[in-house]
């Protein structure tokens, strides 16, 4: 009896031991943009953050219950600029703090699309 209370422990143990793993999660490199190099895209580079996927366009579509409608790549530049985009203070801007925050129904866009969408709004918005 005593060696089978022995082994059960040595078994729970190695079990209890064993089962304990932790996956190291690394975080996201974030590009460096460098002052005076390329202008950010707003077509292919800005754009598809919005209008591509499902991250929002899931509720900001054609039918869909939020505004603006971000499904159609054609349309998406006058649907935020005029009302999003703060130039005056781009950090400030509705479309950038919204989609960086993850407080927006719990969806926020990778760092590298923040750091593309910031530098965008601070070369000017431009429509490119």
């Amino acid at each position: 009896m005593k060696k089978y209370i022995i082994f059960l422990i040595l078994i729970s143990a190695s079990l209890f031991f064993n089962s304990c793993k932790y996956d190291f999660i690394l975080p996201e490199e974030v590009p460096v943009i460098e002052p005076g190099g390329d202008p950010i895209s707003f077509e292919s580079q800005i754009a598809p953050i919005f209008s591509t996927g499902n991250k929002c366009t899931a509720c900001h579509k054609t039918g869909g219950f939020a505004s603006p409608d971000l499904s159609n790549s054609a349309t998406v530049y006058s649907q935020i600029v005029p009302k999003y985009v703060d130039l005056a203070s781009p950090a400030s801007s509705k479309i950038y703090t919204y989609s960086t925050s993850g407080t927006h129904n719990n969806l926020k866009v990778s760092a590298t699309q923040s750091v593309l969408l910031l530098q965008w709004i601070k070369e000017g918005a431009k429509n490119n």
